[in-house]
């Protein structure tokens, strides 16, 4: 449990340690399929070789039980939080073409079930007019509308990491111009504490597309959490990936531009301050937050990828800009926090090398050199991180090659 957060999977501990001790059979009882991939999860964080040789097993069994959650449409939600883990699982064991199939199979379940449109953070009881929903009960509570909340936006950014890798389309959209049907309005995350003790509002509804309106501002005096910084961040990134595929008009790149300037000037300082609510200072690690590295990368890519091409003064300074934010946070990362880092922020540091490079190769002078001395810089941060997930050193033997 204690490596939760790195798979971006959140629930509420006691009730779900309470909840083993029921019969797997009981509807309140954590589904099979969802216990078996915790622990394929935890036997994959925990590095020893003892536990290693269950993996394979508990993989089966949780899919196994996967589709028996799905043929019996029993108890979906844990069905989606499973499926999630699997593919967080399979990207972690670089067997991507599998991760996305597998976090296709969460977005479609997690959009039939509703959870990308989940009205409010706060809960109220069902009325008498109302019907539960034939996949999805209603929510018992608001703790449990704040875990399908923190479900949701798991896929979410599963979704747009595991795509970006693979180069094909995520699943989960929302913003500008998306299918009413598909439009994602479920709030950001909030912590569970949060809505275990009553502090969320019927007015916490900023989603995505707020993003685009510059209405980020949380509610006076709270700090954004953790989950919902990281979902927008992968928002823009993956905004920008998609914009420039889509010969996009001076109009969107102005607005995605703004969106991410905006969310850029609301993020927490990297050091340990104790400021940021859920977000604990590092003690015996380096003075800066390794949680909220990713966070500031996302950043840093999303701008670096919207303005690659740009061929005027601006452009060229934004990127330059972005590569200097992303050189310094890895300046700042001790030993230790290579340990802790999540897999994901090495493939955005393969994707800014990648731009790095590729700008140094079309250009000369000081602009070719400075480019260059960033990529060395991240290809150096990867080489440490791929001692931890080994199937990052394919990305790194690419960003060598193009030296």
């Amino acid at each position: 449990m204690q490596n939760r957060e790195k798979c971006y999977f959140d629930l509420h501990v006691g009730r779900f340690i309470a909840s083993l001790s029921l019969p797997p059979a009981d509807p309140q009882a954590p589904h099979p399929t969802l216990v078996d991939a915790i622990l394929l999860v935890g036997c994959y964080f925990s590095r020893a070789p003892s536990l290693a040789g269950y993996e394979s097993g508990l993989l089966a069994a949780a899919n196994s039980n996967l589709s028996t959650s799905f043929h019996h449409t029993d108890r979906l939600h844990d069905f989606i939080r499973a499926s999630n883990l699997i593919a967080f699982y399979y990207f972690c064991k670089g067997l991507y073409p599998e991760a996305y199939q597998q976090i296709i199979t969460s977005c479609h379940m997690a959009v039939t079930c509703g959870l990308h449109q989940i009205p409010s953070s706060a809960w109220t009881p069902m009325g008498s007019g109302e019907d539960d929903d034939k996949f999805l009960p209603y929510p018992a509570d608001v703790v449990e509308q704040g875990e399908r909340i923190h479900t949701f936006w798991q896929a979410f950014c599963l979704d747009k990491m595991i795509s970006m890798v693979v180069n094909r389309p995520a699943h989960l959209l929302g913003g500008p111009n998306a299918d009413p049907l598909l439009q994602i309005s479920t709030p950001w995350p909030r912590l569970l504490s949060d809505y275990e003790t009553g502090t969320v509002s019927d007015i916490d509804k900023k989603s995505i597309t707020n993003l685009y309106l510059n209405q980020m501002s949380s509610l006076p005096g709270r700090l954004e959490t953790l989950a919902s910084l990281r979902s927008q961040g992968y928002a823009l990134v993956y905004k920008a990936v998609n914009l420039l595929s889509d010969r996009p008009t001076a109009q969107e790149i102005l607005v995605t531009d703004s969106a991410i300037q905006t969310f850029t000037s609301r993020l927490p300082h990297l050091m340990n301050s104790g400021d940021c609510g859920e977000i604990p200072a590092t003690p015996g690690l380096s003075p800066i937050n390794y949680r909220i590295v990713t966070i500031h990368t996302l950043a840093h890519v999303a701008s670096l990828i919207l303005h690659q091409h740009g061929a005027d003064v601006s452009a060229r300074r934004r990127c330059s800009t972005a590569a200097q934010g992303i050189a310094a946070v890895i300046g700042q990362l001790s030993e230790m926090d290579y340990q802790e880092l999540f897999i994901g922020l090495g493939h955005l540091w393969f994707m800014a090398g990648r731009i790095l490079l590729t700008i140094a190769a079309n250009a000369n002078g000081s602009v070719a050199e400075q480019n260059r001395n960033w990529a060395l810089v991240i290809i150096s941060a990867l080489k440490r991180v791929s001692m931890v997930y080994l199937p990052l050193g394919f990305q790194l033997r690419q960003l060598q090659q193009m030296l």
